[in-house]
């Protein structure tokens, strides 16, 4: 029940929602005042939350720095899914914006720097059975040209919090004991505090950033951008999921 009604939540939380909705109120309404100062707050808001300086700001103290340690070799690195899935038209493998998440994974096997990847994640959709770990596996040996032993999958976790306990007991099982948990930098905090709840003790290693630095042109600091809607959802979900998972003892 409670993964239904965290998607749910997600939904409704969404900026686009929350502004189609106002919307939607001003256009039923029979009192021309309100149907106005309606009107009104959807614009303020949609302007709020396209601005690229609020969100830019906000995502510079959320998302957190790497501290793996570089002279380290870790025994795995934990990539977190929700980075692809496969294209219902063509059936072939497709990518989405975490796609660093399993591509700085193979890039610190490739250095040495991990021994094993453990590529954690079912599937986390109402609709969806796909499990995302199995295509990563498929693309690492077959594509990358990664050993088999090498790639330990999880493959039945729905959500963050599935993630770190089916983690821990892949690394209790085969006898891992030190790892990296690679994830989008934005995603971090309720990643590592799940992590944390259920005793793994991981380094973390953020990836797919947001916040790039912070500009000084009107593109920069007021030009409204769509792409800052996209960032203000992302953001949001996660506030919201961390909430939820402290309200469920899983942060």
């Amino acid at each position: 029940m409670f993964f239904y009604l965290s998607k749910i939540l997600t939904f409704l939380i969404s900026p686009t929602v929350i502004i189609l909705g106002i919307l939607i109120l001003a256009l039923i309404v029979n009192k021309p005042a309100l149907r106005r100062k309606l009107l009104i707050a959807s614009l303020g808001l949609l302007l709020f939350f396209s601005n690229p300086f609020i969100i830019n700001q906000l995502l510079k103290y959320w998302e957190p720095k790497s501290n793996m340690n570089n002279m380290q070799v870790y025994d795995a690195g934990i990539v977190l899914s929700g980075f692809m899935g496969r294209d219902k038209e063509s059936g072939r493998l497709s990518f989405g914006e975490g796609a660093d998440r399993l591509t700085e994974g193979l890039i610190q096997y490739r250095k040495g720097r991990i021994k094993t990847i453990i590529i954690s994640g079912g599937s986390g959709s109402l609709v969806d059975d796909t499990r995302e770990s199995i295509l990563a596996k498929t693309f690492l040996i077959e594509n990358c040209n990664v050993p088999d032993s090498v790639v330990i999958i999880d493959t039945v976790s729905r959500n963050t919090y599935e993630n770190a306990v089916e983690s821990k007991k892949i690394m209790n099982a085969a006898g891992l004991r030190t790892a990296i948990m690679i994830t989008s930098a934005w995603h971090m905090r309720r990643a590592e505090g799940c992590f944390k709840k259920v005793g793994l003790e991981v380094d973390i290693h953020p990836v797919d950033g947001m916040y790039h630095g912070q500009g000084s042109t009107p593109s920069d600091l007021f030009i409204p951008n769509t792409w800052n809607i996209v960032h203000w959802e992302n953001l949001m979900h996660e506030i919201a999921g961390i909430i939820i998972y402290k309200l469920q003892g899983y942060n």
